[in-house]
């Protein structure tokens, strides 16, 4: 088996969906080289990667355009005909087994928030997991953590933070 360390910026939004029954998430990340030749001309190179995650990993709601990820995963290479360009290609795929946010400009989420009925500090890492309630929280709903601008955030039982939606009306 080929394993690969994968680090870039999302292209576009994760989709879900479904084959067989089977859910699974897919997204394009993208990894640009830069260098200068000896003339001090710059230059870039862009390789696209396809991912694809079996199931539907608790980060989905974060996986935006943008996003800069850290994955490891199976690799697969498949080569293919292209029409439009009449000649052959080869395209990357990871089946990913781990993933990781590396923060970036869709953070949604400050690294560190208080609860709101006793003000305790509460670290939340980057990819917007508050271990240390984890085992604290019991009903969701009973705990609500703000930042310091006042902005509320929610936890599930599993240690996980989103922003709360404010009510309608």
């Amino acid at each position: 088996m080929l394993q690969s360390t994968l680090i870039g910026h999302l292209g576009a939004d994760a989709e879900c969906k479904n084959a067989n029954g089977e859910e699974f998430v897919t997204f394009r990340v993208a990894n640009t080289d830069r260098w200068t030749d000896d003339a001090g001309q710059v230059h870039e190179s862009t390789t696209w990667v396809d991912c694809i995650i079996n199931g539907k990993p608790k980060v989905f709601g974060y996986l935006k355009k943008g996003q800069m990820i850290y994955a490891t995963g199976s690799v697969s290479l498949r080569v293919y005909s292209s029409a439009v360009e009449k000649c052959m290609k080869a395209g990357l795929t990871i089946n990913v087994q781990r993933i990781e946010l590396l923060g970036g400009k869709t953070d949604d989420v400050p690294a560190k928030l208080y609860t709101e009925s006793e003000g305790k500090e509460v670290m939340v890492m980057k990819y917007f997991f508050a271990p240390t309630l984890q085992r604290e929280v019991s009903d969701p709903e009973t705990v609500v953590l703000v930042s310091k601008r006042g902005e509320k955030y929610k936890v599930d039982r599993q240690g996980w933070v989103s922003r709360e939606k404010p009510a309608e009306g």
